[in-house]
């Protein structure tokens, strides 16, 4: 018993990594012995007793306990109305955190051009102060190179953002939205350099080198379940 358990644990631990896996599962549209062959090496190693027809069974098992929960309903109506927006030669610099610095920044975000849409976002650590910003207002920056930790240029960001509409489900109330969105991009290998949230939008920056094949995992994320909730 104990051994079919790890079995089950680690089924569901693979399948959850993937949600994008586990919508194709529900509707019958993967061909499960041969995924089940494909979680065989890696779930040995938890369990030596596995084989391809006990894994086989936690997957259906799974897949059927999944079908009666509705929390996902909530999560595919807010992937489907969601937009990006992109904005590129944005600066990520990480600062050492201390009053100087935080008032430095308090006096740049006044002269940030709130209307065009500039991109300004900070984010503080306990010992550090991460600042993202266009690259043309990197210049506020300069009298706080004495503080810098890190600076990395030519980014890109992407914005997921939510489609305000009254009544409807936040992400910051439904769990595994952003969390998708995350395990889509670390899937094909592209490095998130970093993210920032607020209540209806979550915001990926990215190498531009990385930029065009984050753009299509993003939309087409977004297009699956589109289709799935006309």
């Amino acid at each position: 018993m104990l051994t079919l358990q790890k079995t089950t644990d680690a089924v569901k631990e693979e399948i959850e990594q993937d949600l994008y896996l586990l919508d194709l599962l529900k509707q019958d549209l993967i061909n499960v012995s041969a995924l089940a062959r494909q979680f065989l090496p890696k779930i040995k190693k938890e369990n030596p007793k596995a084989t391809p027809e006990s894994i086989f069974v936690a997957i259906k098992r799974y897949v059927e306990t999944t079908k009666k929960e509705s929390v996902s309903e909530s999560m595919r109506e807010i992937l489907a109305g969601s937009k990006l927006y992109t904005t590129n030669d944005v600066v990520h610099a990480t600062l050492k955190r201390n009053n100087e610095v935080s008032r430095k920044l308090a006096e740049i975000s006044k002269l940030i051009n709130w209307e065009d849409d500039e991109v300004f976002f900070v984010n503080q650590g306990s010992g550090e102060i991460t600042v993202i910003l266009d690259m043309k207002n990197s210049v506020f920056l300069k009298d706080l190179q004495k503080y810098e930790i890190e600076r990395t240029e030519n980014l890109t960001i992407i914005s997921v953002r939510e489609t305000l509409q009254k009544g409807k489900p936040r992400s910051i109330d439904v769990p595994g939205v952003y969390a998708y969105f995350m395990n889509r991009l670390s899937r094909k290998s592209i490095n998130i350099i970093a993210v920032t949230s607020t209540y209806t939008q979550v915001t990926f920056a990215f190498n531009k080198n990385d930029f065009i094949r984050a753009y299509e995992t993003l939309q087409q994320s977004i297009d699956y379940f589109r289709k799935r909730t006309k």
